[in-house]
C-alpha cells in the first residue's frame, strides 16, 4: 500500500486525510498503516478501527489473539449456528467432501481442524466456508460452466455466502471489539481458495499478498532481507500456539506455489523454520515433518535465483562469493535432508495407507527438483539443465510409482469413497495443496530430453487437475507449445507418431533425439492467465525469451492453441 496521501487544507485549516486506518482519517492525522493496528493509534492509546474490509486491530500488540484458536486439536464440530437449512448442507457438504480435497496427499491442520474450529464462533469464517463449498460443489460437476449447470440461483447463492463473509468482517471493523487478526487471516485463505477454484487468479493472488503482509505482525521472527522469507513458525509454543503454526504452514504452501509459477514475488513466501537457525541435522518423524523443511529449502533456492538474476538484468554488483556460499549451503542442507528422509522411509516400511505412500513418493520427487533448481540457480545459460537428466529421470520415474501404487490399491483396496479419503491423485478436481503438477511441468520445460519431457506432458494429461493456480491440462497444451518452437516439428498435442505414450514404446528417431541445441532454445516461460470466469473463453499466452540472429535476445509472446477439454 502506498503511504498516506493528502489533499487540499480544508476549512479548518486541517487537511483531508485519504488514506489510511479508520481512526486517523476521523482524526485527520497521517497514519503510518501499519497492520493490524497502526502505530500511532497503539502509541496514543487509542482504538485503531482498521482498513476497510478487513478491519484492523485494537491498541493491544497484534499477537493478542483468540485463546480458544490456539487450543491444539479441539472437537471439529458437528453442528453451525446461525446457517439457512441451504448453508448447512453446503457446511455439510465441505465437511465430508471439500475439506479433505482441499488438503490433498497431506494432512492440513488449517483444513482439517482449525478452519471448524473458528467457524464455530465466527460469522465470517462460516459464510465464507459456505462460499467456497458451494463452488466446490459446482466444480464437482467438471462442467467449463459447472455452477450455471447447477441453477440459476446456484452462484448467486454462492456470491451472497461471499458477501456475507465480508459484511461480516466489516461490521466487526467498525466495532469497538475488532476482528481477531487470526479470523482474518482465516478468511482470507478461504477466500484466496475461492477464487483460485473460480479462476480468477489475479484476486486470488490479491487476497494471498495481503493476508501475508497481515501475517508478518504474528510471526515471532521476522526477516528485512529481500532473499530471505519473512516469517517462520513459532517453535518455541508450538503445543500452545496450533493456529499461528497451521497458517503458517498453510500460508507457507500457497506462497511457494504462486512463487514457482511466476506470480509472486519469492521474498515474501513464508517459511515454516527460522531461517537464523541450522536446519542441520534433520530428523524426521512423518511424512508431513519431512515435507516442511524441504518446502523452506525450495524457498531459499527461488530467493537466490531472483536476486541473483535480478542483479544481472539491472547491472548491479554481485557479489558470487556470497552467492556461491548460499548455493552450496542449500545444497549441503538439500543432502542432509535426503538422508533424513531416506532414514524415515526405511523405519516407516512397509506403508500400507495410501495418502502416505503416494505423499512420500511425491516430496522425493519434489526433492529431485529441489537439486536441480539449486544447482542452476546461479547459471545463466539453459544449457545448464543438461547436467540433471538423471534428476529428471528420477521425477518421472516417481510418476510411474505413483501409478502403479494407485492401480494396485484399486484392486486390493474396497475403498468405496478413494477420491476423498485415500489421496486418490489420479481424480479430476481443484485441490489447494501442490502435487504433481508443478515437479511434472518443469521436467518438461527444463529437461529438453524428448522422450522424458514428452512422458513429463503426458503424466499432466492423464491424470488432469488443478492445484491451486496450477492447471494440469492447460499447462500441457503450454508445454506442447513449447516443445513445437524448440524442437520446430509439429507438436506433441497435432496427430503424428511422435505423440504416442511415450511409456508404450514409440520407434521415431526424433522422440529419442539426444537435446535439443542451445539456439534452439528458450527461457524464462511465463504463462499469462486470463481472469476470465468461463474457461472456454479463456485465451492463455506464453511469454518467453528467445534467441535471435547475432546472438541477441529477443522477448516474445504467443497465443496458446488448447487441444483438449478442459477439466
Amino acid at each position: 500500500m502506498q503511504g498516506s496521501s493528502e489533499s487540499q487544507p480544508q476549512g479548518n485549516g486541517r487537511r483531508k486525510v485519504k488514506t489510511g486506518c479508520k481512526t486517523c482519517k476521523a482524526r485527520r492525522v497521517k497514519c503510518d498503516e501499519s497492520r493490524p493496528a497502526c502505530r500511532r493509534c497503539v502509541s496514543t492509546g487509542r482504538v485503531c478501527n482498521g482498513y476497510g474490509i478487513w478491519g484492523g486491530g485494537d491498541n493491544k500488540s497484534p499477537v493478542q489473539c483468540s485463546q480458544a484458536l490456539s487450543i491444539h486439536r479441539t472437537p471439529v464440530p458437528e453442528t453451525q449456528r446461525g446457517l439457512t437449512s441451504d448453508e448447512l448442507m453446503s457446511f455439510d457438504w465441505f465437511r465430508e467432501k471439500t475439506t479433505k480435497k482441499l488438503a490433498g496427499l497431506f494432512t492440513s491442520d488449517f483444513w482439517e481442524t482449525l478452519v471448524f474450529q473458528a467457524s464455530v464462533q465466527e460469522p465470517a469464517v462460516r459464510h465464507a466456508v459456505v462460499a467456497l463449498s458451494a463452488a466446490h460443489r459446482s466444480d464437482f460437476s467438471h462442467g467449463p460452466s459447472a455452477i450455471a449447470a447447477r441453477g440459476p440461483n446456484a452462484e448467486q447463492f454462492m456470491l451472497q455466502n461471499y458477501n456475507k463473509a465480508i459484511s461480516y468482517l466489516r461490521s466487526a471493523s467498525t466495532s469497538e471489539n475488532a476482528p481477531d487478526i487470526r479470523v482474518i487471516l482465516i478468511t482470507c485463505m478461504i477466500f484466496v481458495t475461492l477464487e483460485y477454484l473460480r479462476g480468477h487468479y489475479t484476486s486470488g493472488s490479491s487476497h494471498l499478498q495481503y493476508g501475508i503482509q497481515l501475517l508478518s505482525e504474528l510471526s515471532p521472527h521476522r526477516s528485512d532481507s529481500k532473499t530471505l522469507p519473512q516469517m517462520s513458525r513459532n517453535h518455541t509454543t508450538q503445543a500452545t500456539d496450533f493456529a499461528h503454526n497451521a497458517l503458517i504452514d498453510s500460508y507457507a504452501q500457497l506462497t511457494i506455489q504462486s512463487a514457482m509459477f511466476g506470480i509472486f514475488p519469492s521474498h515474501m513466501c513464508v517459511t515454516t523454520h527460522d531461517q537464523r537457525i541450522c536446519a542441520q541435522p534433520y530428523n524426521f518423524k512423518s511424512i508431513i515433518e519431512a515435507r516442511q523443511p524441504l518446502d523452506d529449502l525450495l524457498h531459499k533456492v527461488k530467493c537466490l535465483k531472483e536476486d541473483f538474476h535480478a542483479a544481472i538484468e539491472t547491472g548491479s554488483t554481485i557479489d558470487h562469493t556470497a552467492a556461491l556460499a548460499t548455493q552450496a549451503f542449500i545444497q549441503q542442507d538439500l543432502f542432509a535432508w535426503r538422508q533424513a528422509y531416506d532414514r524415515l522411509v526405511a523405519s516407516l516400511q512397509p506403508i500400507i495407507n495410501l495418502r502416505d505412500l503416494a505423499g512420500s513418493i511425491i516430496i522425493r520427487v519434489y526433492y529431485e527438483m529441489a537439486s536441480v533448481m539449486a544447482g542452476v540457480s546461479l547459471s545463466e545459460t539453459e544449457m545448464a539443465f543438461d547436467a540433471y537428466t538423471d534428476n529428471f529421470t528420477a521425477i518421472i520415474a516417481g510418476f510411474h510409482e505413483l501409478s502403479r501404487a494407485w492401480s494396485l490399491s484399486n484392486v486390493q483396496t474396497p475403498d468405496p469413497k478413494p477420491d476423498m479419503e485415500s489421496g486418490n491423485f489420479h481424480d479430476r478436481g481443484f485441490t489447494i495443496e501442490s502435487g504433481y503438477i508443478p515437479p511434472a511441468y518443469y521436467t518438461a520445460m527444463k529437461c529438453r530430453i524428448p522422450q522424458l519431457r514428452r512422458q513429463a506432458i503426458h503424466a499432466l494429461r492423464l491424470m488432469p487437475r488443478r492445484e491451486g493456480i496450477w492447471n494440469g491440462i492447460l499447462l500441457a497444451d503450454v508445454l506442447d507449445e513449447v516443445v513445437g518452437i524448440e524442437e520446430g516439428r509439429p507438436r506433441p498435442g497435432d496427430p503424428n507418431p511422435a505423440s504416442r505414450d511415450p511409456a508404450s514404446g514409440g520407434t521415431e528417431n526424433q522422440v529419442f533425439m539426444t537435446s535439443v541445441n542451445e539456439s534452439s532454445r528458450i527461457s524464462d516461460v511465463k504463462v499469462l492467465l486470463s481472469d476470465t470466469t468461463d474457461e472456454t473463453q479463456r485465451d492463455t499466452y506464453i511469454g518467453y525469451k528467445k534467441m535471435m540472429l547475432h546472438g541477441n535476445w529477443a522477448t516474445c509472446k504467443q497465443k496458446i492453441e488448447r487441444r483438449a477439454a478442459v477439466t
